[in-house]
């Protein structure tokens, strides 16, 4: 799978690389790696998400771990990546010390965090959530579509603040890291009608949380109604910012 996302993500990366996937999700990211030739291990902490990571990308090593403890040697990748990550755990200087840990000197740690909800059209989707739960709408839930979270986070490693380029800079280098850049990647996002939408917010925490307390059939309206602006024929074409932490251990 070609997107502006996995394309800045794999930069410079060539066929034998070793790449770990850092909370791999269900692994369609690691499959694009494989796909690139990559020599591909994924972690996350959460077993089920693993068991079909290793469905989706047949080839690729996975295993449980957690993102601040990670079961691996000194210097034992090329890339290290944590694709929307850092803002669900507590410590997540902690996560990025660990990925430079267990990267090679001259190799990349590469991590990604949402832009803020003003650069991110998915916004629309936690603000219809809140309309219905009667809470305020979560600053850096966007879109709503992972359950891993934390707690204690301090201002610095408060998730509002990681989208900060100067914030997220301060991060790395407290975690001992060197920073070369930090992107900012356009990222769309498509669905292909109105069901695909739905299910997908559903499937979400958030999602269930507001279909908890009002009703499937609330959520449906009330997401059908607030991303009317971004209908694109027979479905929703919705674009949000990314941004790349593109560093290299120190």
């Amino acid at each position: 799978m070609s997107t502006p996302l996995f394309d800045r993500l794999l930069t410079g990366a060539t066929p034998g690389a070793r790449l770990l996937d850092v909370g791999c999700g269900t692994g369609e990211f690691c499959a694009r790696a494989l796909a690139d030739g990559l020599v591909v291990t994924g972690v996350d902490a959460q077993p089920r998400a693993v068991e079909i990571a290793a469905r989706t990308a047949p080839g690729a090593a996975f295993q449980p771990a957690g993102a601040c403890d990670l079961p691996f040697d000194d210097d034992a990748f090329d890339l290290v990546t944590l694709v929307q990550v850092l803002d669900h755990l507590p410590d997540p200087e902690r996560a990025l010390r660990e990925a430079g840990r267990v990267c090679r000197p001259g190799g990349a740690v590469r991590a990604t965090v949402w832009g803020a909800p003003d650069e991110c059209d998915a916004a629309v989707i936690g603000e219809a959530l809140a309309s219905l739960t009667g809470a305020a709408p979560a600053p850096r839930r966007n879109p709503p579509a992972s359950d891993r979270s934390g707690g204690g986070a301090t201002p610095l490693t408060d998730p509002a603040a990681l989208t900060d380029p100067a914030a997220l800079t301060a991060l790395a280098a407290a975690a001992g890291l060197t920073v070369a850049e930090v992107a900012v990647i356009r990222v769309p996002v498509a669905h292909d009608d109105p069901d695909d939408l739905v299910a997908g917010v559903l499937a979400s925490g958030p999602g269930r949380h507001a279909a908890r307390a009002a009703g499937p059939a609330a959520v449906r309206e009330a997401l059908l109604t607030a991303l009317e602006p971004h209908r694109d024929g027979t479905g929703y074409r919705l674009v949000d910012t990314v941004r790349l932490l593109d560093a290299t251990p120190a």
